[in-house]
């Protein structure tokens, strides 16, 4: 019997999502007692690849491959991986600790290149071996992440304790469900991953397990050859050095799964050199069949789910009328559909998922969240709504949309998971901080309610009727025709260039404007722009825009009336609100000069590695300085602006400069996901008078920060009231002129 109080501590103090401080060190005393926990000890990379390679020759595959049987129907993870580990263990070679040459404190670890060894690199080191050991004693359901399994310190604490465990012998119910995983395999298509393996065993219901559990055990299969690519060779038959197995993606890490398609089906080659010697043909291509589902018993009543508590059958955190939906871009809703209400809970959060169908097509889902303060107060409530059409098999299956696709259960997470094909009305309600959206999210389309200090206040559904009785008496005449449009426009791609004026709608009778001064992913691979400089480090398909500063009710501008009004400071944003249409471009400008304008960034950089850019070194060090720790002393100061990026030693950097840096951020290294227009309909003026610590952030361009930007200047030779083309000229950038010639010529 396993101690309860030892796997208590597990999952109090090893799951990555439930860290709670370090457990005392009688409740060690006894978890290790118990022969639960392992004790800590030191040891070198060196001894690590020594007692593994003395474990792999000490244990028998026969009783590793019995174990890994043993655990499929018992469901013990004590004996599940050591079937994988043993195997890794026999084809690691001898070898010494090779660097893959990170410094540590970065969001990387350093690690030898060969077997993947993070502990011990250059002296002897104290290893917490329950970080690993945690993962053969709780189930896969509990893990924050997925184990490691050709990690050293998991194959090495793995081998040793399974060594001390007693003997098993598998049964027929631990074959048929491995020849059940089989037989899925070949229901796969050529293109299928994992995931769609995971999926198609869980539809077929012979197994008691979860997805998380069932991708375990792929791995570990993987791992010994049995599910690998024509190219990445499973452990059985090469070693794969950690730095040449890729990347896995979204999570999924094990290798070879990662290289893995249906396609490959399952290598029995594999099977019958690993478990051939005890099972015969028990496990064969011609075994391989989808055994009988195993059904579990009905309960004779629904067992209620904790959230239940915080809802009321037909009362919703807001309960719309058909009217106020028209006003929305909703479809009115219909009494004569049927329902059916899914409640669950995440950690603080209950939740409640009501569809509505009409036959066996569902036509309208209303979700809501609830969450709760550790008091039991609430903290917020968000509702949400949307229009769709999705058919499904009897209600429990919804059909899949396409002829690849495949039927998945009528869950929440599913049907949220396929964007509405109709509109979308989402409220959240919290003091102070209430907003809503109502959009089409399959044309980029959304109406600009606009009222913000007005919806910030709403709480109850009272206080969201009188707004609504206020928002519809005070609609402009035309406001169905924008209606209309968002419902029914399709989705469109739009051709933008540089110099395009793009109109931005902040209400629905005030609009401001931007343009567009280029496109970062043409601009990065220019000769002029330096290797190291952001633009080569930023997600999604950024662009260059300047908000022009001010809130017009005309709505149909032109550039030679815009061309007096004054320009805001860049900002980087993705492409998305643009080239799908949601801010319409009205009209095309030929840049000058006083159009253009860069980002300003300064960063510290403590770390420097390919795989860390400035920006998220200036983020960890942060974070530190604001817990508190002490941080390393900064190598360098990084300064940027426009096409000129510089590194300078920080040991040169005056303390003028130095206590500026600590003061705030002088960097925004990302890409904001949409184009805000006018901030709450309000003019940059306005918002520094409101917000002046908020708005001011880093941005040297604001005229409250010219004198650090003269400070910064000065230091580096240029006199007070430099700009751009100054900085450009001294440094060996390319100047404003210069980058209108280029972006013109080279745009697409």
């Amino acid at each position: 019997m396993v101690d309860k109080k030892a796997l208590t501590l597990f999952k109090k103090y090893y799951l990555s999502y439930k860290s709670d401080g370090q457990p005392s060190e009688a409740d060690i005393a006894d978890a290790v007692k118990s022969g639960v926990f392992v004790p800590d000890s030191e040891m070198t990379h060196d001894e690590i690849v020594t007692a593994i390679k003395e474990l792999s020759e000490r244990i028998s595959l026969e009783s590793a491959a019995k174990a890994f049987l043993y655990s499929l129907s018992s469901g013990d993870m004590r004996y599940r991986s050591a079937v994988s580990s043993l195997i890794w263990a026999k084809a690691l070679t001898e070898h010494k600790f090779v660097s893959n040459g990170v410094e540590p404190g970065g969001w990387r670890s350093p690690m030898c290149i060969v077997c993947g060894c993070t502990h011990g690199l250059e002296a002897s080191e104290m290893i917490d071996w329950n970080k690993f050991n945690v993962f053969r004693y709780l189930s896969p359901k509990h893990y924050g992440r997925e184990p490691d399994f050709t990690s050293p310190e998991y194959v090495l604490n793995d081998l040793r304790e399974f060594e001390k465990l007693p003997a098993v012998e598998p049964c027929e119910d631990d074959y048929r469900i491995l020849n059940g995983i089989f037989a899925c395999v070949k229901e796969m298509k050529s293109h299928n991953m994992d995931t769609a393996l995971v999926s198609e065993i869980r539809r077929q219901k012979f197994f008691d397990a979860t997805g998380n559990a069932i991708h375990c055990i792929l791995g570990i299969l993987s791992v010994c050859g049995i599910l690998q690519s024509d190219e990445k060779k499973g452990f059985l038959y090469e070693f794969t050095n950690r730095d040449e197995q890729g990347f896995g993606r979204d999570g999924l890490t094990f290798f070879p799964l990662n290289f893995w398609r249906g396609k490959f089906g399952v290598n029995y080659d594999a099977v019958d050199k690993i478990f051939g010697c005890l099972c015969g043909d028990k496990l064969s291509p011609e075994k391989a069949a989808a055994p009988e589902k195993k059904e579990k018993d009905v309960p004779s009543k629904r067992t209620a789910s904790k959230a239940e508590q915080y809802f009321n059958d037909g009362v919703y955190t807001i309960t719309l009328t058909n009217d106020e939906r028209r006003y929305l871009a909703l479809d009115p809703l219909d009494e004569s559909w049927e329902t059916e209400t899914l409640y669950s809970v995440t950690y603080c959060t209950q939740k409640r998922t009501v569809i509505f169908y009409e036959g066996n097509t569902i036509l309208k889902v209303i979700y809501e969240e609830y969450s709760i303060n550790e008091d039991g107060s609430c903290k917020c409530k968000s509702y949400n709504e949307f229009d769709t059409k999705l058919e499904t098999d009897n209600r429990t299956m919804l059909l899949p949309l396409t002829s690849r696709g495949r039927a998945k259960p009528v869950t929440p997470t599913n049907i949220m998971a396929v964007k509405p094909f109709g509109c979308d009305f989402y409220i959240f309600l919290q003091k102070g901080e209430s907003r809503i959206a109502a959009r089409n999210l399959r044309n980029n389309q959304e109406i600009a309610v606009g009222e913000k200090e007005r919806v910030r206040n709403i709480l109850t559904d009272e206080d969201f009727h009188e707004f609504m009785q206020y928002y519809m008496s005070t609609c402009p005449d035309n406001y169905f025709e924008r209606i209309a449009e968002i419902r029914n426009m399709k989705h469109q791609t739009v051709k933008f260039r540089a110099g395009d004026i793009f109109r931005c709608q902040i209400d629905r009778e005030h609009y401001t404007y931007g343009l567009i001064i280029g496109k970062t992913r043409d601009i990065e691979k220019w000769d002029e722009l330096p290797k190291e400089h952001s633009f080569r480090h930023l997600m999604t398909q950024p662009i260059i825009v300047r908000m022009y500063d001010f809130v017009t009710a005309d709505s149909n501008m032109t550039a030679i009336q815009l061309a007096d009004i004054s320009l805001r400071p860049p900002e980087i944003c993705s492409d998305g609100d643009i080239i799908w249409g949601r801010h319409k471009i009205i009209c095309h400008k030929e840049l000058v000069p006083d159009d253009i304008e860069f980002c300003i960034h300064l960063t510290r950089i403590v770390v420097k590695n390919k795989h860390i850019t400035p920006f998220t070194t200036e983020l960890f060090m942060r974070e530190d300085e604001k817990n508190g720790k002490k941080t390393r002393e900064p190598m360098s100061l990084y300064i940027e602006w426009g096409f000129v990026s510089m590194e300078i030693p920080w040991a040169d950097a005056p303390e003028n400069i130095r206590d500026m840096m600590s003061e705030r951020s002088w960097s925004n290294g990302g890409v904001s996901l949409g184009i805000s227009g006018a901030y709450c309909g309000k003019t940059l003026t306005q918002i520094l008078q409101k917000y002046p610590r908020n708005i001011l952030g880093g941005d040297l361009h604001f005229p409250e920060n010219r004198e650090r930007l003269d400070m910064v200047m000065k230091f580096l030779g240029l006199p007070k009231g430099s700009g751009y083309d100054d900085f450009a000229e001294k440094y060996g950038g390319i100047t404003r002129q210069t980058y209108i010639e280029l972006i013109c010529n080279r745009s697409k």
